[in-house]
């Protein structure tokens, strides 16, 4: 009964993966929005079913794959259908929301760049450099329009952004990180409520204001400061490095600091609109996201020592 129950189900279940697959492929608007929800026919599968089941339908998936698709597209497969076993398995073993993101997140950025490196190596396809090229494309684009309509292009403001693009090969670390995040992130969104209707318990996250970094975090972030103050050749490990940690350092800090300023508001029982706001504020005026990490390591201080 069991074995009849979990080949329904699984044939099922990748019935919706060989909809949802072919929409991926053929339709481009749709592709966005069902990124984040390919994964949920593994995750519904694999809360019910064990790991070695989950994986067989892995395998199933991947041949489906071949079969209504391209082998082109199998990475891709493989990312969802495994992030999707992962989720469904932390679902099924109660973990919470926190630990579910961070795990996900991980295997998400380890996909990433496995995909990456197979572009680059078998089909010589940088996309790095294609977006580089388009950004590059585009400012040239806009000076033309610009000296063809007789008007005076901001040079301080081409030159900040150019600056930015030369910085994007070496921030490469940090923006996939990132990237798995948000893919993290966005999956739990969209698919976490579907799953609820369905019937499954969901984890839930915590308050933001309720977001703590722990008090050595702010140790770690000195020791890169000072580190980079020492002098290294440009493009070294250690330069990029030092570039890399101290970018998702100062990040976490400015998200510490706005968990901060809502737990204040919250605490001065203060309407939820004004800590909005001031969120929407910084993020509008770039100087003030300094003023806001020296909130995020006081925050942490603060913590520390009402624990104690």
């Amino acid at each position: 009964m069991k074995n009849t129950r979990l080949v329904t189900e699984g044939a099922i279940l990748l019935a919706i993966y060989s909809v949802l697959i072919l929409a991926y492929r053929y339709i481009p608007f749709l592709s966005l929005i069902l990124t984040f929800i390919m994964p949920l026919p593994f995750i519904l599968f694999s809360i019910k079913y064990t790991l070695k089941e989950s994986f067989i339908i892995c395998a199933c998936a991947l041949g489906l794959t071949v079969i209504i698709s391209s082998v082109s597209i199998l990475p891709t497969t493989f990312m969802f259908s495994t992030v999707g076993i992962l989720i469904g398995y932390l679902i099924n073993k109660k973990r919470s929301k926190e630990e579910i993101l961070l795990s996900s997140t991980f295997l998400y950025l380890i996909h990433i760049v496995l995909i990456y490196s197979l572009a680059k190596l078998f089909f010589n396809i940088d996309f790095v450099k294609e977006i580089t090229n388009s950004m590059n494309e585009a400012i040239k684009q806009s000076q033309s329009i610009s000296a063809g309509l007789g008007l005076n292009s901001n040079k301080a403001s081409l030159d900040q952004f150019k600056m930015v693009i030369k910085l994007i090969p070496s921030m490469l670390p940090t923006l996939l990180l990132m990237c798995s995040f948000l893919l993290s992130l966005l999956t739990q969104v969209l698919t976490f409520p579907l799953i609820k209707r369905l019937g499954f318990n969901v984890p839930i996250f915590k308050p933001f204001r309720e977001f703590k970094l722990p008090l050595g975090f702010v140790w770690v972030f000195f020791a890169v400061f000072i580190l980079s103050f020492f002098k290294s050749q440009p493009g070294s490990f250690f330069s990029l490095a030092i570039l890399n940690i101290s970018y998702l350092l100062e990040i976490a800090l400015v998200i510490q600091g706005f968990a901060v300023i809502f737990n204040f508001c919250y605490s001065r029982q203060l309407s939820k609109a004004i800590p909005i706001i001031i969120l929407i504020m910084c993020l509008l005026i770039p100087n003030a996201l300094f003023i806001v990490s020296l909130i995020g390591i006081i925050g942490m201080g603060f913590n520390s020592r009402i624990r104690k």
